[in-house]
């Protein structure tokens, strides 16, 4: 059992680590870090600029013995469904219980080609498709929708299990996914996923230093959240018209990546709006404070992607066992 003590509605808490597979032997290491620190699970994402996606969920599967591996996310438009479908199968059958697929519509992966988002209504297909394929195989797949709005979580409801909220930590706009997914579904179980970035420092001065290297994290995170639309996503008035016209310039060419990027400095001049993305999208502090603010928003939903800084991840794992400890 997880080590993490914070409960909703009488259930552990679940934590999950999100990372991007800089090569295998490292998946390997940190998905068995992962689960020696007592988290729940690892996502894996699915980019262009980073290992293979299923390759890297074979290896995150094979390290570990408890550990749920879920991808977060992949996408309709660059595999065929059917390259999904083998996939789920393989692993499910292989991992009773330890393998989730996680999509939407594309985000940093479908960009890069050149290519677009996929319509709400192939990845209803999609998810439809999926799972009847592992049925038909006598495999009970796991599906999360990635989700960022009202519309997106209505097809959640329809198709998936859960839902990964794209909306940061904000109570309010993570109630209306919650609200939308579960009116477009019946009584079965669902669940509501948040995703937060997260870095744990020592002292006072790493923690500065650490809110300065998630400035591109978190815009990010606020771009794949607000670029389509702020409806339902509690955004103040007084930001989305700067937001809305900042974004047209976001480089997907550095998309996720910390470091002194054109995504880092977007809002430079508007330290207000890098305060206001930080707080929303990234848990930043001591360990103390950050178990505090992952046990404010565990009262919202029922587990927690944490996205960490890959190029400290080992070191991040470690802080983040001894904060749950």
């Amino acid at each position: 059992m997880s080590r993490v003590a914070t409960r909703r509605r009488g259930t552990t808490m679940r934590l999950c680590a999100n990372w991007l597979p800089l090569s295998p032997g490292l998946t390997r290491e940190v998905a068995a870090r992962c689960e020696a620190a007592g988290l729940w699970g690892i996502g894996i994402g699915d980019s262009p600029n980073y290992g293979e996606l299923y390759s890297a969920c074979t290896d995150a599967l094979g390290a570990t013995s408890s550990l749920v591996v879920s991808t977060s996310v992949t996408n309709p438009v660059t595999r065929h469904w059917s390259v999904h479908a083998s996939a789920v199968r393989a692993l499910t059958s292989a991992h009773p219980g330890r393998f989730r697929l996680g999509f939407g519509r594309g985000d940093s992966a479908v960009h890069t080609f050149g290519l677009r988002p996929a319509p709400l209504a192939d990845l209803e297909r999609f998810g439809r498709s999926v799972a009847d394929s592992a049925r038909a195989a006598g495999v009970d797949p796991f599906l999360l929708v990635a989700a960022s709005g009202p519309a997106t979580a209505r097809v959640a409801g329809r198709v998936a299990d859960g839902v990964i909220a794209g909306v940061g930590g904000d109570p309010v706009a993570l109630r209306t996914i919650r609200e939308r997914a579960h009116a477009a579904r019946d009584d079965a179980p669902f669940e509501v996923w948040a995703s937060v970035r997260i870095a744990i420092g020592r002292d006072d001065d790493e923690v500065r230093d650490l809110r300065r290297r998630l400035v591109p994290r978190a815009v990010s995170a606020s771009h794949f959240a607000f670029a389509s639309t702020f409806e339902g996503k509690n955004v103040p008035a007084e930001y989305a018209g700067v937001l809305a016209e900042r974004y047209a310039t976001y480089d997907y060419g550095s998309h996720g990546r910390s470091g002194a990027t054109s995504n880092a400095t977007m809002f430079s001049d508007r330290p207000d709006i890098e305060d206001y993305l930080l707080d929303r999208f990234a848990v930043v502090g001591r360990a103390d404070d950050c178990r505090a603010r992952l046990a404010e928003l565990s009262t919202h939903v029922d587990g927690i992607y944490l996205s960490l800084l890959f190029e400290d991840a080992l070191p991040q794992i470690d802080r983040i066992g001894a904060m749950l400890a």
